[in-house]
């Protein structure tokens, strides 16, 4: 485990000595890079690769002294629009926009690196995922999106050919944080743009349980 440095993103990393490949997994609101860590621990390729957890770039209390990370501020109101099922309806805030564009100016550099690259992540991290589609410059191998959401949608109508790549996504069915109907949305629109997608979910709350590991470990592997 090591971190690196890249203009205004820390990025915790694993590295596996001459890898070609590399899996890039964004945490949700108030986690931080080391939160979804272990998953590299949890999944098994046929060829090394490389592992990329990139810290949040804002602090948030989550508690009484207290702090995580995230991408992007939620307000009370944005709180209130998920508890109502607006979705797709929010738009992405100016400074996530700013942040989105700094991700993407580090995502394409990795293709300098790396042959097969898979970009994902949980929660805010699956939204951010979503919202990097339509601005790389390179196609990846697939997108995983973990407990994800469908927000400001109209950002993006069209995808450039190239990348309209594969995508796992999955949800709980009683996840109380980002409701489900809010996924399938998302789920629904990336597949009417072209990407080819593959759905589950599952009878828990906001998280990533064993099976969506396997199932998404299977995803991969049919790649």
């Amino acid at each position: 485990m090591e971190w690196q440095k890249s203009d205004s993103l820390r990025i915790l990393n694993r590295k596996d000595s001459g890898a070609k490949s590399a899996v890039v997994l964004f945490h949700g609101y108030g986690a931080d890079a080391s939160d979804l860590y272990s998953l590299s621990d949890m999944y098994r390729f046929d060829k090394p690769t490389d592992w990329y957890f990139p810290q949040g770039v804002l602090e948030v209390p989550i508690g009484p002294m207290m702090s995580g990370r995230a991408w992007f501020e939620l307000t009370v109101k944005d709180f209130e629009d998920l508890a109502k099922n607006s979705y797709g309806a929010a738009p992405i805030p100016p400074q996530a926009e700013q942040t989105m564009a700094e991700v993407c100016h580090w995502l394409n550099d990795l293709p300098e690196q790396y042959e097969e690259i898979v970009i994902g992540g949980f929660s805010q991290g699956a939204i951010l995922s979503s919202h990097c589609s339509y601005r790389l410059e390179f196609a990846p191998k697939a997108f995983l999106l973990f407990s994800g959401y469908a927000v400001s949608l109209s950002s993006f109508q069209t995808l450039p050919e190239a990348l309209k790549v594969p995508f796992f996504q999955s949800h709980g069915e009683q996840d109380q944080v980002l409701p489900i109907a809010g996924a399938r949305k998302l789920y629904d629109h990336l597949e009417s743009l072209g990407l080819k997608g593959r759905w589950t979910s599952f009878p828990g709350g906001h998280e990533i349980p064993l099976q969506v590991i396997q199932r998404s470990q299977t995803f991969l592997d049919s790649l």
